[in-house]
């Protein structure tokens, strides 16, 4: 993050150049738009009223000097011929003289002239206002009041302790701003790239320590929770590879022995070679029903969408399962509400009941009941497979439809399942817009229910 650091400094560095240089521009701006440009009009308006007191009443020169001696400016006038005639550039450099040709031209036009250079005569950088004193159209004197500029940069250097000091606490505040920007973003931004850089080499856990309350922090909460959400895709990825290798492990186990059997002369070959096709088809339900728990979560196993009587597909389910669930002496009960229409796919549906009432017949002890209930919940198709069976544990109900997930391993693997069968269950029922529900208590028996959209005619 080298980078970032980088170009926050050489911007921080650029604002303080920039800040230094307008806070200069603006001193300057100030000192030549503001001061001088006053000092200007006073100078003028001194010199005009020196001009006039001489004009109307010589005598009052003294009184006007000594106002001006107590302004801290300087006057002379002039009304030397030789100063005042056009021989006097020839007789020194125009740099030397008080009023230079030029301007004594335009004083003889009756014009007030502003200067501002440097005057070996006065011995000063001075800047002055000349206003001509005319009889009749003849120029008789000049009235000039002039200041050292020297004296208008002091006054400018009395305030640029303050200008000096200001532009220092600007800099301070922008350290200031800079170390939060600091804080708040680009500290959080260097601890994103580490963990991105921990999450590139495959470790998702951990937290990037961003506690940041602003578009950082947010920015890292969200990262946090894709870090986690890729870890658990990753444990998920892990514990599926396992189980599948588990799943397939026995099966696989059972075939390579009794094919060896099988290549020796034996009397029960007949039953071996059953075990092995028994084996393979375990093999085979398991491998198609990942395939289609896959299907459904990617979102490419279709769904037909008709108009249903979801009593007969009841109906139906208990049909097939008949065998079954007369084996183990059970009795089967159906309540159906045979109005009920809802709208799906039959096939699905129908896999879905055959699965529940597989899992309650394995689970129900012989003599047991199984009643399955279709009735209308406040507007829902609401279909529940009610066993009194052994019952699942408090503990186990949250995870009963993660894959390969089994609250009784011996007894589910003993019967043949896999711990997929709910996953299905559960995502053709979602697919339909519908929710799944498992309540349970040991030894009293588990109820399955089941809500989907009710379609009125």
């Amino acid at each position: 993050m080298t980078g970032i650091n980088a170009k926050l400094w050489w911007l921080f560095a650029g604002i303080s150049a920039a800040g230094l240089a307008l806070l200069a521009f603006a001193a300057i701006s100030v000192y030549e738009a503001v001061y001088v440009d006053s000092e200007r009009t006073q100078l003028v308006e001194m010199a005009e009223a020196l001009a006039n007191t001489y004009q109307n009443d010589g005598q009052s020169l003294d009184a006007i000097h000594s106002f001006l001696d107590e302004a801290g400016l300087d006057a002379v006038t002039v009304d030397d011929p030789m100063v005042l005639g056009s021989a006097l550039p020839l007789q020194a450099p125009e740099e030397d003289v008080v009023i230079t040709f030029r301007e004594r031209e335009r004083l003889s036009q009756g014009e007030t002239v502003i200067i501002e250079r440097q005057n070996a005569y006065l011995g000063s950088d001075l800047i002055g206002a000349a206003v001509p004193v005319l009889t009749g159209s003849e120029l008789t004197a000049v009235a000039l009041v002039y200041r050292p500029v020297s004296d208008l940069l002091q006054a400018f250097l009395n305030v640029l302790p303050v200008l000096l000091t200001a532009g220092v606490l600007a800099l301070g505040v922008l350290l200031l701003i800079r170390r939060q920007i600091q804080i708040d973003y680009t500290a959080p931004l260097e601890a994103l790239e580490a963990s991105a850089e921990r999450m590139a080499a495959g470790h998702f856990e951990g937290s990037t320590g961003v506690t940041a309350d602003n578009e950082v922090g947010e920015l890292a909460r969200s990262f946090e929770k894709m870090a986690a959400s890729i870890q658990a895709q990753d444990d998920d990825k892990r514990e599926f590879l396992q189980n599948v290798s588990h799943e397939l492990r026995t099966p696989l186990s059972y075939i390579k022995g009794y094919s060896e059997l099988l290549q020796q002369p034996a009397d029960d070959q007949a039953e071996i070679a059953a075990i092995v096709y028994s084996e393979s088809e375990r093999m085979e339900r398991l491998v198609n029903q990942l395939l289609d728990l896959t299907r459904l979560e990617g979102g490419t196993g279709q769904l037909k969408s008709e108009l249903l009587a979801l009593a007969e597909i009841v109906r139906e389910a208990v049909g097939k399962t008949e065998v079954k669930w007369r084996k183990k002496k059970l009795r089967v009960r159906a309540e159906l509400d045979e109005e009920l229409l809802i709208k799906g796919d039959g096939d699905r549906l129908l896999q879905v009941l055959i699965n529940l009432l597989d899992n309650a017949i394995a689970y129900t002890d012989p003599a047991g009941e199984i009643l399955v209930r279709l009735s209308d919940a406040n507007g829902e198709a609401l279909l529940e497979v009610i066993d009194s069976g052994v019952g699942i544990a408090q503990e186990h109900l949250p995870h009963i439809a993660e894959r390969f997930y089994r609250a009784d391993k011996g007894r589910t693997r003993t019967g043949g399942g896999a711990g997929i069968g709910l996953s299905i269950v559960r995502e053709i029922i979602e697919l339909h817009g519908g929710t799944l529900a498992i309540d349970s208590t040991i030894g009293q028996g588990t109820n399955v229910s089941i809500r989907l959209p009710k379609q009125d005619i």
